[in-house]
């Protein structure tokens, strides 16, 4: 259609559909087709979804500088409901990973009041961004009806382990972490179950099984150990 050359109008819209599609079929030339697409139409009426797309090829690729600059030339009221939502959780997911938190807890709360579809992966970051802040009473209470969610289960016990160690409540944080690591014995977040069972049992004085917990600990860690779980087991040691 677009080689017989239609009138100018028809071509416009021809032309937005092609590019269109190449950003659903995740062309690999997409993003040069869109911006091809805004210099060859610069006052197209598709100017701010053509923008969105961009934004979100930027997200997917992770650069997420980017994408907020391109988001935040949206105007995200002018898109239809599922788009606009789909760009609202990138937006607050690129403040997440570019570390402005406020900015990220204000979007991920304004799509959870909004979007049924969202709630729950709004509740997860929200009780994140709380949990980074150290306000864990609000984080433990976001986090705990996500315990069963398929999507979180195998990463937010950490969160409540974590937690319930920082708040004191040990005879919990042991709780889950034994739950968990009977569960997902090979998960990413093992390693870590087991420096929370350890400090549980340490100030349990029960320091035999605490030696073990750190043990298994700095087996399965892939990053430097955490001081306060070397200073525990030394201790540990100590005592036994």
């Amino acid at each position: 259609f677009v080689k017989q050359k239609p009138v100018a109008a028809l071509m416009q819209d021809a032309e937005y559909m092609l590019v269109s599609s190449a950003y659903e079929l995740n062309d690999k030339n997409r993003v040069e087709l869109l911006r091809k697409y805004l210099d060859r139409y610069p006052d197209t009426p598709y100017a701010n979804r053509i923008y969105s797309l961009l934004a979100s090829c930027y997200f997917y690729e992770e650069k997420y500088n980017e994408a907020l600059a391109l988001f935040n030339a949206v105007d995200l009221d002018l898109l239809n409901n599922e788009e606009r939502d789909d760009c609202t959780y990138r937006l607050a997911t690129c403040y997440l990973k570019t570390g402005n938190l406020r900015e990220a807890a204000i979007w991920f709360e304004t799509l959870r009041a909004n979007s049924p579809e969202y709630a729950q992966d709004c509740s997860y970051y929200l009780s994140y961004i709380r949990y980074t802040q150290k306000r864990y009473n609000e984080a433990l209470k976001g986090f705990l009806p996500l315990q069963d969610h398929p999507k979180y289960k195998a990463l937010v016990p950490y969160y409540i382990a974590e937690i319930y160690a920082q708040l004191k409540n040990y005879d919990k944080a042991q709780i889950v972490a034994q739950n968990y690591l009977s569960a997902y014995p090979d998960n990413e977040h093992a390693a870590e179950m087991y420096r929370i069972l350890g400090d549980a049992y340490y100030h349990f004085g029960q320091y035999h099984r605490a030696t073990e917990a750190f043990n298994d600990y700095l087996d399965k860690t892939r990053t430097a150990p955490r001081r306060d779980a070397l200073y525990m087991l030394g201790l540990s040691y100590y005592q036994t």
